[in-house]
């Protein structure tokens, strides 16, 4: 068991480890969010996709409810990028995830906490396409040559304990 409850760390530490600056990392306490942890703690290799083909921006899904990445209903991204043209600070990226939320449905975006470095908002879409999750919540922190994204994703809402306890996750993220 503490092998796969290392093993899970691993991938998690890999991805936020392999951000395009390598002397910028963003980490978090996962065991504010319990059915985080436990995907984490369980080993199970299907429930975690780690993307790093593009080095500019790499991307770790973990599936919090569902069976595999392929069939989620709640998932957790993380995702560090290089800034860009379009998106060199927090809400920048931010404005960026607006158009393409409106490109696929109607959506509402919140904004729940800002500072100079991070934004905390919120997504209800409407009408989507099956399969994107009508509910999100994500926090962005710019650092100094990257931007890191924490997202938790829900086709079916977060109940006010899933969202109370994914905030308090997100208010744990800082610089490393």
């Amino acid at each position: 068991m503490k092998l796969r409850v290392l093993r899970g760390l691993a991938m998690l530490l890999a991805a936020l480890c392999a951000s395009p600056v390598l002397a910028e990392k963003l980490s978090f306490d996962h065991r504010l969010y319990p059915p985080l942890k436990e995907v984490l703690d369980s080993g199970r290799d299907d429930m975690i996709q780690f993307n790093a083909k593009d080095p500019a921006y790499v991307t770790d899904l973990i599936v919090i409810r569902g069976k595999s990445t392929r069939s989620w209903t709640e998932a957790m991204i993380i995702i560090a990028r290089t800034p860009s043209a379009k998106a060199r600070t927090a809400a920048d990226w931010m404005d960026e995830l607006k158009r393409q939320s409106d490109a696929e449905c109607v959506s509402q975006f919140s904004i729940i906490a800002q500072d100079e470095i991070s934004i905390t908002f919120e997504r209800s879409s409407q009408g989507c396409r099956s399969g994107y999750p009508a509910n999100a919540i994500y926090r962005i922190v710019q650092g100094k040559r990257g931007l890191f994204l924490l997202g938790a994703m829900s086709k079916d809402g977060f109940t006010a304990e899933s969202r109370t306890a994914w905030l308090a996750l997100f208010g744990s993220a800082k610089l490393d």
